[in-house]
């Protein structure tokens, strides 16, 4: 290869090797930049409630799932929240502007902002919804999220948000608004709303929230399922069905990811706002129980059926095993007839090193295959009122489990290995540890059984590229910064030259040198890691300051210790005695 090309194809390494170290010092500054941290955002902050506080005399909001939000615009002194009812708490106003979390309301009057409640909110003309709960920022991709994070750490964009407070307008009117049921709903009489948007073709003389039966009997009215005298809803959409008095949503125990709703008099199942195929109605719910299911099943003569969360479809498996047969819940997920012991049990396939993550979460239908009489079972007593039961067969004890995963109780079924653990799980006050430790001292073994069925989620892609991408960068940048410290490579934060005092960073500022008063250099604590973070700030003699600019002693990842500090500072007031210019360190 001759000259020109070896030249070439250094030139083009480093120059990807400058944009690989400059992306990642951009991408760690974003995620861990100068900012206080939520703990000492909690710690030395002033709370105005859960939402809104104080800290250095700067209004933060914090928005879950996201984090902490400076709201560079709020009046200190005037800042206040206008309810304390939780629904209200992410509002807040100060003497300019309302606030729904880090967001300003334009064109609401704070000097006359009420709380409607859930919610809701109004000036006395305008209304408008502010969620009490944040949601994903849908205008927001990850890609656009990991990009603003890049401009965030060049200081050239605002800290970017993934998860937002929503925030809705309603209609104005000569009416006002007032609150409906206890669903985040209002009217103004005509109008309804749910969640800030238009319910619909609603009437808000007869709108209702529906049923919530739970597997103990309580019914509760729902939240997400409303009706009128004709109409029937699931959150604003509008389900095609005509509104009866046998209308009622299930609450399936420690299963709260979906919502489902029954229409008994068309046997039709509804999940969140998709119906099941109404070919194969009617549908029957299997259990209400949830302590051992990643998938809610609902029987009819033509199969079990599921909903995959996943793909976002009713699914329907062939073969109903209960078809047929009497077979009546015994205990939770456990169900019994005259020849079988059927129960329902859970599996997940998790990645390795190389491709880690959740794969796959199955609910299995087994059936029990132990040596027992299906004719001889005797149930002899509750674990704790509902952690389990002990039941008898023959001369064998077992223990059916309602704990569930979520305890980390794996399987519905253990059979009990001696009478001194069934009077351990009889105990009135038996705790959930107890019951864990049994099973890891092996008094409690896990029964076989043979698989009759199973529904299957298989988990789409994660997005690990981009765990590999962060990475990448940062084993790239700690080789960088190794190989610049080798070869003795330490740019001073400043260099001094007959011109003046250039700082050296992206904007290459430069100060002239008989301007210049005095330089005052900051050791200061740092904030997210042990150790110690350096800045410097040029004082002029007209009476300006420059921003404070921030270094340490050498090339890393890693905060100084406060003695390589000092030891760099008196390196650099050496420099600057030198060519006459004063300098002091401020702790």
């Amino acid at each position: 290869m001759n000259k020109k090309g070896i030249k070439a194809i250094k030139i083009t390494c480093a120059t990807l090797l400058v944009f690989l170290l400059l992306t990642t010092i951009l991408l760690i500054i974003g995620e861990f930049g100068t900012e206080p941290s939520l703990s000492n955002l909690y710690r030395d902050g002033k709370e105005i409630n859960g939402v809104f506080t104080n800290y250095n005399n700067q209004i933060y909001a914090v928005v879950p799932s996201s984090g902490y939000y400076l709201i560079k615009e709020a009046d200190v002194a005037s800042f206040r929240e206008i309810d304390e009812r939780i629904s209200n708490r992410q509002f807040a106003v100060d003497k300019n502007n309302a606030y729904c979390g880090n967001q300003i309301i334009k064109g609401f009057d704070p000097a006359t902002a009420r709380a409607l409640g859930e919610g809701y909110f109004t000036d006395g003309k305008t209304t408008c919804y502010c969620a009490p709960m944040s949601v994903p920022n849908m205008d927001l991709s990850g890609i656009a999220f990991v990009l603003k994070k890049i401009l965030y750490g060049a200081g050239l964009v605002d800290k970017p948000q993934r998860d937002i407070y929503p925030l809705q307008f309603l209609q104005e009117g000569n009416s006002m608004y007032t609150t409906l049921l206890k669903a985040r709903a209002v009217t103004n009489g005509k109008l309804v709303y749910y969640q800030g948007k238009l319910l619909d073709k609603a009437n808000p003389l007869t709108l209702q929230q529906l049923p919530l039966v739970y597997n103990d009997g309580d019914i509760r009215p729902s939240f997400v399922y409303l009706a009128d005298d004709k109409h029937v809803y699931y959150k604003n959409d509008l389900l095609p069905l005509q509104a009866n008095t046998e209308l009622h949503a299930l609450a399936f125990d420690a299963q709260n990811q979906q919502n489902y709703l029954v229409d008994p008099k068309e046997g039709m199942v509804y999940v969140n706002a998709i119906p099941f195929d109404k070919r194969y109605a009617p549908y029957k719910e299997l259990s209400l129980h949830g302590g051992h299911i990643f998938h809610s099943f609902f029987l009819s003569k033509s199969g079990v059926f599921y909903y995959d969360a996943v793909k976002k479809d009713v699914m329907r498996l062939d073969e109903n095993p209960f078809h047929g047969s009497d077979f009546k819940e015994i205990e939770p997920l456990i169900f019994l007839d005259n020849k079988r012991l059927l129960y329902l049990e859970t599996s997940e396939h998790w990645g390795g090193r190389r491709d880690p993550g959740l794969k796959s979460q199955s609910t299995h239908i087994y059936q029990m295959d132990e040596p027992v009489d299906p004719a001889a079972w005797q149930r002899i007593g509750p674990v704790n009122y509902n952690f389990g039961a002990v039941w008898k067969n023959g001369l064998d004890y077992f223990y059916f489990d309602q704990l569930g995963n979520n305890q980390g109780i794996r399987k519905t079924i253990y059979r009990i290995a001696d009478q001194a653990t069934v009077n351990k799980l009889l105990e009135k006050d038996v705790r959930t540890d107890a019951i864990r430790d049994l099973i890891r001292d092996g008094r409690m073994i896990p029964i076989k059984g043979k698989e009759v069925l199973r529904a299957k989620t298989v988990h789409r892609e994660n997005n690990y590229w981009f765990i590999w991408i962060i990475l990448s960068l940062t084993l790239g940048v700690r080789a960088v910064l190794w190989f610049l410290r080798k070869v003795g490579v330490n740019p001073q934060p400043f260099t001094i030259t007959d011109k003046g005092l250039k700082i050296n960073n992206l904007w290459s500022k430069q100060y002239e040198l008989f301007d210049i008063d005095e330089v005052v250099f900051f050791v200061e604590t740092a904030l997210r890691q042990p150790g110690y973070n350096g800045k410097f700030r040029v004082h002029l003699r007209n009476g300006n300051t420059s921003p404070k600019y921030m270094f340490s002693s050498q090339i890393s990842l890693h905060a100084d210790t406060k003695e390589q500090l000092e030891l760099y500072i008196a390196d650099l007031q050496h420099l600057l005695t030198k060519h006459g210019i004063k300098s002091r360190v401020v702790y």
